[in-house]
């Protein structure tokens, strides 16, 4: 039997096979399980070591089959195929400043387009001291920074002379082996290309300008072709089937850095997938089916850049002028201070309708309107003039792309709110 289909019989044995006893389903306690689940270390991150965002596609693919979606015509399963390319950290990855040992994902990351790098470094600072004194700066710019790590400092910087020097360090103008960027607090992404030199960003507090020396090594790995999937499921309208509403959320996190350091990727994104999928097992419900056909769509690579929405706009599975309305949803983890709703000045009508019931049901404390931003997996539909809302969490958990976004920080404390909220929305626009 192949690999991936002894994982996706595994997963499905997380939960029972196919089941009609939706009645009264308890919605956070089900959208808990989801992101439990999705942000556990069984699923690696949902990135692209050891297939982690496989895994997590498999997973919502098990769901689908389980609340009984259908396939579209001519797909044997779920999914959307593509590959992309993708730099991964498989293996050691450590630094030591002096003889102080840093923690990965707490103490610092290497950059995601990181390339192989080992050995000890020598380390000089570029301050804003530095750069506001000429004979200090032409001094410096002399040197030969080939055994060198510059640590980038433009802190306290005002002058927009030394902010383009700033700016430009970012291209590596001086040939150093490498740079370092002090944050105060550091975050993580992906990077589909492998950058020509490696950068490091530390934490402050760990590196200081009497330090002398940086130990590093990060083994990376180039991976040109990853196979990736969209996971595309439906329930068929009873009135307007070809009528289609969507409801879209990437399930994809960061992955792993090196063998133990994993992002959890509770709030980004599995909470979306955990509101995508309480909808969809909503409206799989016979008593609950909609007029028009409803579309869940769990996107992978977005925090590679909307690559897989992006693939699904350019091959999608039915027409786009075929969507009523697309809603994605992304953050869903908290909401005490409400929502913010990208589009809602391009769509008008649509975001009175939203903001309308939730003033009538009081369902959250506000509804912040924003324009259009190439944020989340909305965009590639809105740059094929796909009518469109993007929608994400306002509250207090601000962990975002870093080791701390993990379950038992994540409330959920609106979700239920939002489900019926979403849910009206869908009902409303479907008759409109």
């Amino acid at each position: 039997m192949k690999k991936s289909l002894i994982v996706f019989f595994f997963i499905l044995s997380l939960g029972s096979l196919r089941s009609q006893d939706n009645l009264n389903f308890d919605i956070f306690k089900y959208g808990r399980t989801v992101v439990d689940t999705l942000a556990s270390s069984f699923f690696k991150g949902r990135g692209y070591i050891k297939e982690g965002d496989n895994l997590a596609a498999y997973y919502v693919a098990s769901e689908f089959y389980k609340l009984g979606l259908k396939k579209f015509v001519g797909a044997k399963n779920y999914y959307q195929n593509f590959n992309f390319p993708v730099n991964v950290f498989p293996r050691d990855v450590f630094v030591a400043i002096d003889d102080q040992y840093l923690i990965c994902g707490r103490d610092f990351v290497p950059d995601a387009g990181c390339p192989d790098v080992k050995g000890t470094w020598n380390i000089i600072w570029l301050d804003s001291a530095t750069v506001a004194n000429d004979a200090a700066y032409k001094e410096f710019a002399r040197r030969d920074f080939s055994t060198y790590f510059i640590v980038v400092d433009d802190k306290g910087v005002t002058d927009p002379d030394q902010k383009k020097i700033f700016k430009n360090m970012a291209l590596n103008p001086f040939g150093a082996k490498g740079l370092i960027y002090v944050r105060s607090k550091i975050t993580w992404s992906v990077a589909t290309e492998v950058a020509p030199f490696p950068i490091i960003e530390i934490v402050q507090g760990n590196i200081s300008k009497t330090s002398q020396q940086m130990r590093i090594v990060v083994d990376s790995k180039f991976i040109d072709d990853y196979p990736c999937r969209n996971v595309i499921g439906y329930v068929e309208g009873k009135e307007k089937p070809d009528s289609f509403i969507v409801i879209s959320a990437h399930y994809d996190h960061l992955g792993k850095i090196g063998r133990t350091v994993y992002f959890p990727g509770a709030n980004d994104n599995a909470s979306g997938i955990a509101m995508m999928l309480s909808l969809a097992k909503w409206y799989s419900m016979k008593e609950n089916q909609p007029k028009c056909s409803i579309v869940f769509m769990a996107f992978g690579a977005e925090e590679a850049g909307l690559i897989g929405s992006t693939r699904y706009t350019m091959y999608p599975v039915f027409p786009l002028s075929q969507i009523k309305f697309l809603f994605n949803v992304d953050i869903m983890g908290t909401g005490e201070e409400g929502i913010t709703v990208v589009n809602a000045t391009e769509f008008k009508k649509e975001f009175d309708l939203l903001d309308s019931i939730n003033v009538k049901k009081q369902y959250l404390t506000l509804i912040k309107k924003r324009g259009p931003a190439a944020n989340s997996d909305h965009y590639p539909f809105f740059e094929k003039k796909v009518r469109c809302f993007f929608a994400y969490t306002m509250g207090a958990v601000k962990f975002y792309h870093d080791i701390d976004d993990r379950p038992e920080t994540l409330p959920l404390n609106e979700f239920v709110d939002l489900h019926y909220l979403f849910r009206d929305f869908i009902d409303q626009i479907q008759i409109k």
